[in-house]
């Protein structure tokens, strides 16, 4: 495969949340068809063309709380790209449904715990009988993220601007795995400099709670969990997540 664009000169991607989203993008420049000397007046001239090759990786991301912590994780989102000088044409898109590979399990043991937890003082959850702070790990409560998961890949028809909509296929909690460098277009430069501008939004539905450990009993009722899930996405998971989750720039010069 030939070298990416400009390596060295491309800004270091943004991952706001890498736990919960983890996202690069490459772009490796087409090379032109070869053809004999005597035939080259035959041919129209043609603009630079750059494969964009994705990828992204769907976890779930711990996040602590004064009276305990909780984990979340992605049921979509969108990938939403912004072109200078340059278009992606919409049959060179990828669509469809496309298999996640799936991580290694890991326990959840105070080693394997993210060290990018952090206490946020802006949001004081309500607590119903709350455990103490050395709740042993039985009463952590957890929904079941260990699956096979199909992710549905959908795009929007514009070529200046696009955007693809992932969601979870098999309607489980969240999506859990990679996609290992994916083809996700052909981007055509039609201007120097070309730039390009890639960016993974979600909004409130697209978050989904995997656990919660120490700030409500396992007997909680399931209408005051739902409330409680509601208010964490809203006052605390929604603000951390805008307004992207990560993004990545990518130069062409020429």
């Amino acid at each position: 495969m030939p070298s990416s664009i400009s390596p060295l000169s491309q800004p270091e991607p943004e991952n706001t949340c890498p736990d919960c989203l983890y996202m690069t993008l490459a772009g490796i420049p087409v090379q032109p068809v070869e053809h004999p000397d005597y035939l080259e007046f035959l041919q129209p001239f043609h603009n630079p063309q750059i494969d964009l090759y994705l990828t992204l990786r769907f976890s779930q991301q711990w996040e602590s709380l004064p009276q305990g912590r909780i984990q979340f994780g992605l049921k979509g989102g969108a990938l939403r790209l912004r072109v200078e000088g340059g278009e992606i044409p919409y049959e060179s898109r990828i669509m469809g449904s496309m298999e996640l590979v799936l991580p290694t399990v890991e326990t959840d043991s105070p080693a394997n715990r993210p060290s990018r937890d952090r206490t946020s003082p802006e949001f004081d959850m309500p607590t119903f009988d709350s455990q103490e702070n050395g709740a042993t790990e039985p009463q952590l409560q957890k929904r079941q993220t260990d699956y096979h998961s199909i992710c549905h890949i959908t795009t929007k028809v514009t070529e200046e601007n696009p955007a693809w909509i992932f969601e979870e296929e098999r309607g489980q909690p969240v999506l859990n795995g990679w996609l290992n460098q994916v083809k996700l277009g052909t981007l055509n430069v039609s201007a120097l400099p070309c730039r390009l501008d890639a960016t993974f939004e979600v909004s409130r539905r697209d978050i989904c709670l995997t656990q919660v450990d120490r700030l409500w009993s396992p007997e909680i009722s399931r209408n005051k969990q739902a409330v409680l899930d509601r208010l964490i996405i809203q006052q605390l998971l929604e603000r951390k997540c805008k307004p992207y989750l990560s993004r990545v720039e990518l130069h062409y010069d020429g």
